[in-house]
């Protein structure tokens, strides 16, 4: 699954447009400087109404699971705040058992957690009959979310359905709308019938760029409090049919649910992509299920400490509070090559983009008092005095080398972390821009 939603400036005129990779803005330079940026326990903006989170989860790489897998996501998903998983889901008649796996863990677990439906219709049919059918067997389940009483109902893709077929989906299952439909940029009062609309491509920097929040007004000008958007982490993939690395430098995700929380009076609705995209590396769970074949990036690449920073801003969005940090910890990510270098045995060429990232240690701190951390990669290695409580980004040059991440409190070490199962190398045998993620706990 992959859209990009470049952002083209022409005057005052803001163009989106659905494009291939070569259609990817380019420009923008690496600042070697090192970037401290800090924020305390803070009020946001508060609207009336609750804001929900929701993660989005691929069906389609569960084959193996049993219902006590189900669980285990569920479990793990809900500890850190999420509302409803959104249940995106393919043709493929074994789909249809996994759908209810899910919604008997669910069950299993309690009445707390919700899911629902999210139609990918780049790998299914555009049958209302069908669609209503698949709505209707859970739209009673005690699990099911809703709004306003309705099944909430979501989509990757689906203008192949128009506004007619979606109406017709409405009518008949009671539900409340929440797809991404593409290419109806500056359209959406010919498409009556949806409730909200989201951006799935507004998570990602479109270009050699830093993300800005520029598509997300573009579209709220035109949807007001109907327009819901997007957070995740990196995007990398690397198959014959997709080869590219979509810029998630600049603490990415951490950028995001900054930017998100500026248009919290907005917003209703955020979906975290995603639990177990793992061919296109924006996942935050353990690394199970069934990846597509020839995933190799994966290997060894852990992400569930991105999961683990991310409740801190699931709670901020949804209470409108940022919470007391409690616990010190050093979170940190970092890509296993350099950008440049090449691979010896790997039968694709170099991901496109490749330039377009830096080689860099990106790290975010949260310290309860003030402290002195010290980033390493090899020879690569800075001081920060003085780091302030609160949530703090640095960052480093990568050099070739093991990863040590260490914080002094009043002449006392309470972090001090090497990974062994992480090195920087400077002669990979295939290209992998996926990113190691780690957290280093007091």
């Amino acid at each position: 699954m992959y859209l990009i939603l470049p952002l083209a400036i022409v005057g005052t005129t803001l163009s989106l447009v659905f494009a291939s990779d070569s259609n990817r803005i380019a420009g923008g330079a690496f600042n070697n400087v090192t970037t401290y940026q800090n924020h305390t326990t803070s009020e946001l903006n508060k609207r009336a109404g609750t804001k929900y989170v929701f993660m989005h989860h691929i069906v389609g790489n569960t084959f193996p699971y049993t219902q006590a897998d189900w669980a285990d996501d569920i479990r793990q998903i809900q500890a850190k705040g999420v509302d409803a998983l959104a249940l995106n889901m393919g043709g493929d008649s074994w789909q249809r058992d996994q759908i209810a796996s899910a919604y008997a863990a669910a069950a299993a677990l309690g009445t707390n957690f919700k899911l629902f439906m999210s139609f990918d219709f780049s790998a299914m049919g555009c049958d209302v009959n069908d669609l209503v059918g698949r709505v209707t067997q859970f739209s009673s389940h005690p699990n099911q979310f809703k709004i306003d009483g309705k099944p909430f109902i979501s989509s990757f893709f689906g203008s192949c359905l128009g506004n007619a077929g979606w109406a017709s989906l409405k009518s008949q299952t009671n539900a409340y709308l929440m797809p991404f439909i593409e290419g109806i940029e500056g359209q959406f009062g010919n498409w009556p019938s949806l409730d909200s609309w989201y951006c799935w491509g507004c998570a990602w920097p479109q270009g050699n760029i830093d993300k800005t929040t520029d598509d997300d007004n573009f579209y709220i000008s035109q949807l007001g409090t109907r327009y819901a958007t997007t957070v995740s982490t990196w995007m990398f993939t690397h198959y014959s049919s997709k080869n590219w690395y979509q810029r998630g430098d600049d603490w990415l995700v951490i950028t995001r649910w900054e930017q998100l929380m500026a248009m919290r009076n907005t917003l209703t609705f955020v979906e975290m992509v995603s639990w177990n995209d793992y061919g296109e590396s924006h996942y935050l769970g353990p690394v199970k299920g069934a990846q597509p074949a020839g995933t190799t990036w994966t290997n060894n690449m852990p992400h569930t400490a991105w999961y683990d920073m991310s409740q801190y801003y699931i709670t901020a969005f949804k209470t409108g509070s940022f919470p007391a940090i409690t616990q010190d910890v050093i979170y940190y990510w970092a890509r296993t090559h350099p950008a440049t270098a090449t691979a010896s045995a790997d039968p694709l060429p170099r991901p496109s983009g490749f330039d377009w990232s830096p080689d860099t240690l990106w790290a975010v701190v949260f310290s309860t008092s003030t402290s002195t951390v010290t980033l390493k990669c090899g020879s690569s290695s800075q001081t920060f005095s003085n780091v302030a409580p609160g949530v703090t980004k640095l960052k480093i040059p990568l050099s070739p080398g093991k990863i040590t991440v260490t914080m002094v409190k009043n002449g006392a070490t309470v972090i001090n972390q090497t990974p062994s199962d992480y090195t920087f190398i400077t002669n990979p045998t295939i290209y992998n821009e996926n990113a190691y993620v780690g957290a280093a706990k007091a």
